[in-house]
């Protein structure tokens, strides 16, 4: 039996279960049981593909490896690599989840530019120039004002990212603080008289 065939039987024999209750009892044992050590009770953390929204290990005001809520709630991002090819691949990358994120937690599909965005992607050190130009042409994004939220395909986007985040065979290429710099001049003049 291979891993679609043993995943196709757990889904037939769990459709069985006319519960929705016990149908989610037994998933949470399924994965507390068989998950990757570390996980809560009940996680189903997606290996592939875009994940279902019940396959995101969610608590009250956390999707782990993600985002949480702080005490004042507020939305955190918790994620530790974006899984990005460049900074503009980050932002971008970022950006989707953020949005996407404060759409699970604070059911707020909309997100401040100027307050949220801008503020993560410079933690995240991925914001500049290049950053700017790349949000603006990106279609997915729906602007009304500061806000942006997401379209459907753009959704889609951000639950493929978020499931890329989740899968430790992926890493990233792109870290913070990896944008390249220009030489100056006078460095580039001084690095020649030094050959």
């Amino acid at each position: 039996m291979d891993e679609l065939e043993c995943m196709r039987a757990m889904e037939e024999s769990l459709l069985l279960l006319g519960d929705e209750g016990a149908r989610s009892r037994v998933a949470g044992w399924i994965g507390a049981k068989y998950g990757p050590p570390g996980l809560p009770g009940g996680s189903i953390v997606p290996t592939a593909g875009v994940p279902t929204p019940a396959a995101i290990s969610s608590t009250p005001g956390q999707i782990a490896g993600i985002a949480k809520l702080s005490q004042a709630g507020e939305l955190q991002l918790t994620v530790r690599d974006l899984k990005a090819r460049s900074t503009p691949d980050a932002a971008i990358r970022l950006v989707h989840v953020a949005i996407w994120a404060s759409g699970k937690l604070l059911r707020e599909p909309s997100v401040s530019s100027k307050k949220v965005l801008v503020p993560l992607m410079r933690r995240y050190r991925c914001y500049d120039g290049n950053v700017r130009g790349a949000l603006a042409k990106d279609k997915g994004l729906v602007r009304d004002g500061d806000l942006l939220s997401l379209d459907f395909h753009a959704e889609q986007f951000a639950e493929k990212v978020v499931g890329e985040i989740l899968d430790s065979a992926i890493e990233g290429k792109w870290k913070p603080g990896t944008m390249k710099r220009r030489a100056s001049k006078s460095s580039r003049d001084s690095s020649l008289e030094t050959l």
